[in-house]
């Protein structure tokens, strides 16, 4: 893993391989999200360990969404990468969207797997559902990490977004210290990227004209499948497909299926620019 600093904070990331970018952000919480998908993925491929996620001091003054979505950019500008395929999860769709917007020049297709249930993306009809549900939840989570607990906020989030068996899939794909880091990378996503997502704009999708792929587990929940269902159908050139027996750990436990969606969506929009 290689450092860099953009506006005065250290962005990590690895670059591999050869020919057509392929750019990962991953979601908040920890940034171990697409370890194991980089390896089952054709051409260049640059894993990107956001601002935050490091391993170092934890930034104290707030990055918007804005910023992470600057300093993707910045790593693109820099790598001289030309157009990527941006693929990102939960949160890191909020920033790919914002890329896309910001730096069209950058992004030749987006992937957005599992987008967050947040308001301003989510279904009217699903938002007390959601708040009953992910907002107690969310609101014990922070109230940890205000006192200093970051494990069990850690614990306390994850085991209603991600499901009660979430630390031993942690376990078996990243490793006992795999976990441990996700654990302290945690501390910035409450302190810093939950507040930045609640103040968050998102654009209008209709300003975002490359192909986009948006990709569910079938195992998740109503609102997400009906928050891709509306995002999909607000996009100008959308589809949606859909991981069977995955959740929202699927990029954990379903990268082979992932890739080759990813791929799916290169080679047909590669073929349409050829016609």
């Amino acid at each position: 893993m290689r450092e860099t600093t953009i506006d005065g904070v250290t962005i990590g990331y690895t670059d591999t391989g050869t020919g057509d970018a392929t750019l990962l952000v991953h979601a908040g919480v920890f940034g171990a999200w697409f370890e194991p998908l980089a390896g089952h993925l054709p051409g260049r491929v640059i894993r990107m360990l956001r601002a935050g996620y490091t391993g170092g001091e934890v930034p104290r003054e707030p990055i918007e969404l804005t910023g992470h979505a600057a300093h993707a950019a910045a790593l693109l500008d820099r790598l001289d990468t030309g157009p990527a395929t941006v693929v990102s999860h939960s949160s890191g769709c909020a920033i790919a969207l914002q890329l896309a917007l910001d730096r069209p020049d950058l992004v030749a297709r987006l992937v957005l797997s599992e987008p967050p249930l947040i308001d301003e993306l989510l279904d009217p009809a699903d938002l007390p559902e959601v708040r009953s549900t992910i907002g107690p939840a969310l609101g014990g989570a922070m109230a940890a990490a205000a006192r200093g607990d970051i494990a069990a906020a850690f614990d306390t989030f994850n085991a209603v977004v991600c499901g009660p068996g979430y630390r031993g899939v942690l376990t078996d794909v990243l490793g006992e210290e795999g976990l441990a880091r996700a654990e302290r990378d945690a501390e910035f996503f409450f302190t810093n990227e939950v507040p930045a997502i609640g103040r968050w704009t998102p654009p209008d999708p209709a300003r975002i004209t490359v192909p986009a792929l948006l990709v569910q587990g079938a195992a998740s929940p109503g609102p997400t499948h009906r928050l891709i269902a509306r995002l999909a159908a607000a996009l100008p050139a959308a589809r949606v497909t859909t991981i069977a027996r995955a959740n929202h750990l699927l990029p954990l436990t379903h990268p082979t299926e992932l890739a080759h969606a990813i791929c799916e969506l290169q080679i047909a929009d590669s073929h349409s620019t050829l016609i």
